[in-house]
């Protein structure tokens, strides 16, 4: 059975399987509160504030493109803003870089890690680090700008070593809290119970035709206030970060590649625009796209355009013969009641 049907028939919903694995989930569960109260008995508390955005799911949800927004609508409210990224798959995990200064990025996507990258090319005007030792990270942060008001983490809600003032909590609308099970029974990294009721819920992706969200209740009842994150194709970018607009590719040979924890979202977009796709390449998620065939493979059906995601084309612009022909998808991310979910923020962070 490959991880697909395996989530779908396993952890999206309870399944013989999933209730034979429900004890070890329990376990599982319990062994994750024991280690939050643990580390945060000697959680290190930096002089700035802390905010961490994750989520309580395995796979994708949205974390990243929600911390681009958010330190977008805090640069705005006048806020003195970094972001701190483990560098997933890049050569600063295990060793956290500033990888970013005034005169822009410092280094490649083979270092930084695709979405640290995408955080620190999105963000040019703030200061980026990638690392997974969060305290590090944050010290480095701090050490080359002392004046820092605030700092995001992404992906953090189970680094429990720092103190947050606020932890900001990404679900995907349509994959929610999976079968509601913990790990391995479930898709829950920790159960719901363990969620600080002060945190701040964002449901991504959700549909208009979703009028009811059924798992929801579960995240009200938590007292945790709930917005909602919407995104939109807005243009495609070449290699060398040129605006497309959607007419560019119309009536054209297009093939999709992504590494993205939820392919059928990005197929979801390009349909969206009213475009078909001979085949789509997808890998698994932060997939560096290394193998040396691939460009073959990509180009079998001759296409004359290849899209990709954001967080894709700069691991994929290192193939020459795939350069002129790569696009990138750009989307762009609103938040209902913008107003509203600044305004939270702001009150947790005072």
């Amino acid at each position: 059975m490959d991880a697909n049907k395996l989530i779908q028939n396993h952890l999206l919903k309870r399944s013989p399987l999933s209730y034979t694995l429900y004890p070890a989930g329990v376990i599982y569960g319990f062994l994750q509160k024991l280690r939050r109260t643990y580390y945060q008995r000697n959680e290190y508390k930096p002089p700035c504030k802390i905010i961490s955005i994750g989520n309580i799911v395995s796979g994708g949800s949205g974390k990243t493109p929600l911390t681009i927004s958010l330190a977008k609508l805090l640069i705005k409210e006048g806020k003195k803003v970094a972001v701190s990224h483990r560098g997933y798959k890049g050569k600063f995990e295990y060793n956290p870089h500033l990888i970013t200064d005034k005169t822009g990025i410092l280094y490649d996507v083979q270092h930084t890690g695709d979405e640290a990258y995408l955080i620190a090319s999105s963000l040019p005007q703030i200061p980026v680090v990638a690392g997974r030792k969060r305290k590090e990270a944050i010290q480095l942060l701090l050490q080359n700008y002392p004046d820092l008001e605030i700092i995001i983490l992404d992906d953090a809600l189970q680094h429990y070593y720092v103190h947050r003032d606020l932890d900001i909590i990404s679900f995907d609308a349509s994959l929610g809290l999976g079968n509601g099970f913990v790990i391995p029974a479930g898709y829950l990294r920790e159960p719901i119970s363990n969620i600080p009721s002060q945190s701040i819920a964002v449901i991504n992706h959700k549909n208009e035709e979703q009028t009811q969200i059924p798992w929801l209740e579960k995240i009200i009842r938590k007292g945790m206030p709930v917005f909602y994150c919407f995104s939109s194709p807005s243009c495609f970018k070449d290699a060398a970060g040129n605006t497309l607009p959607f007419s560019y590719i119309e009536g054209k040979r297009i093939v999709l590649t992504s590494a993205i924890a939820n392919p059928a979202s990005f197929e979801q977009s390009v349909c969206s625009l009213g475009l078909s796709f001979m085949q789509h390449y997808a890998f698994k998620d932060h997939y560096a796209f290394s193998n040396t065939f691939l460009p073959q493979k990509l180009l079998e059906l001759n296409p004359d355009f290849i899209l990709c995601t954001q967080k894709d084309i700069m691991k994929l612009a290192k193939y020459e013969p795939l350069k002129s022909r790569l696009l990138a998808l750009e989307l762009e991310y609103s938040m209902e009641n913008q107003e509203g979910f600044v305004n939270q923020v702001l009150k947790s962070v005072r």
